[in-house]
């Protein structure tokens, strides 16, 4: 039997669709000799094992999660001999089992900057997401803006302003902004799901805005706003050796930028339906058109777009590019790429019939080639400096 970990939740504010995420794939994946391992990183970043016969999402609400419920093991660190994890039990630390690899399903935080595949790769675990500075990069948007600029792919046009500059320096950030014009989008610098994401159109609502976005991050984003600009996403699947990109999705949205609800809260028709509802299908029930009714020249320009992306940041697992298309100038634009996305994106590749069974498949794969890739190098090398 197989053991690969099914990492999941987070301090982040998208630990509730992390939550979402592995449930879906955990529910859905039949695979025979393979034994998913749910590891749990709670609001604290603490690690568990979650071992309840059926994945329960009550019992990871802010209002009912018992870390010290029988259904909760805490890790108590893992080995790198044999990739051991331990956990804590009443007779002390034991041995709970060995894992191969990891399959990543956190959304922001630890889990999709980068951190938690370093981590796990210190002791010898592969993970579907990676690798890790691709992922930092693709965490931080200022950042990710920079190296778009050095691949000349055109991203729309923004400036960064910390917290610290705002309370500080205004009439230097005000200077700034004086570039963009309103109305403006802010956005926080690192996270997603839409949270924390704001148009001002005129100095007052701004000035209110981002004192709001500082609440996620302490740097934000702010952007120029494209009035009637059309949303085009595409996965990719694969490493930099095999990839293949999926058909292109236009998302619906009720908002004039697409909104945490038109994501989850979403019944499918465009209408917003309870959370309890739709949440358990996270982005999979997200009104879209698939594929999208765009031409050739445009659908060519926007997989040309996601595959030099994913080749240059030498990206590996799955994930999900947005763009933003200026019909008005025909101009397209990379927003992000999403290195863990919502559902994994499994609903992309149904008419390729990579279906969440074959994805967890694939995923597994992926991480098993990138160790055998990682394990390839020498690393040993003596001197006698210390002798």
């Amino acid at each position: 039997m197989k053991n690969v970990l099914l990492v999941f939740g987070g301090k982040s504010y998208e630990h509730d669709i992390s939550v979402v995420t592995a449930s879906q794939i955990y529910n859905k994946t039949k695979i025979k000799d393979l034994n998913l391992v749910l590891l749990y990183i709670s609001r604290d970043n603490k690690f568990y094992i979650y071992k309840n016969n059926k994945f329960n999402l009550k019992d990871f609400a802010l209002s009912s999660f018992d870390s010290k419920s029988k259904k909760f093991l805490e890790v108590s660190f893992v080995s790198g001999e044999n990739n051991r994890l331990f956990v804590k039990t009443l007779f002390g630390i034991k041995e709970y089992l060995t894992v191969s690899e990891a399959i990543i399903c956190c959304h922001g935080g630890i889990g999709e900057d980068g951190r938690l595949e370093s981590f796990f790769e210190c002791f010898g675990i592969s993970c579907s997401a990676g690798g890790s500075m691709a992922l930092s990069i693709c965490m931080n948007k200022y950042l990710f803006k920079q190296v778009m600029k050095g691949l000349d792919i055109p991203t729309v046009r923004g400036i960064r302003i910390s917290k610290f500059d705002f309370e500080n320096f205004k009439k230097d950030v005000y200077f700034k902004l004086r570039f963009l014009k309103f109305p403006v989008v802010i956005k926080q610098n690192n996270g997603g799901s839409s949270i924390g994401l704001f148009v001002a159109k005129d100095l007052s609502e701004f000035e209110n805005m981002i004192v709001d976005a500082f609440e996620f991050d302490n740097e934000v984003i702010v952007e120029r706003y494209i009035a009637g600009a059309r949303e085009f996403n595409v996965a990719v699947i694969g490493d930099t050796e095999k990839f293949e990109v999926s058909e292109i999705d236009e998302p619906l949205k009720q908002h004039e930028i697409l909104s945490f609800s038109d994501k989850y809260l979403s019944d499918g028709t465009g209408k917003t339906s309870k959370i309890d509802n739709s949440l358990k299908n996270s982005m999979a029930s997200q009104s879209r058109k698939l594929p999208a009714d765009i031409p050739d020249e445009l659908r060519d320009r926007i997989k040309f777009l996601a595959s030099k992306i994913f080749k240059s940041l030498n990206l590996h697992g799955i994930v999900r590019i947005d763009f933003l298309y200026d019909e008005k100038n025909s101009k397209i634009y990379v927003c992000e790429v999403n290195a863990v996305p919502g559902s994994l994106s499994y609903y992309f590749f149904k008419e390729n019939k990579i279906l969440v069974n074959s994805l967890t498949q694939r995923l597994i794969e992926i991480a098993e080639e990138n160790k055998t890739k990682n394990n390839f190098f020498n690393s040993d090398f003596s001197t006698n400096i210390l002798d």
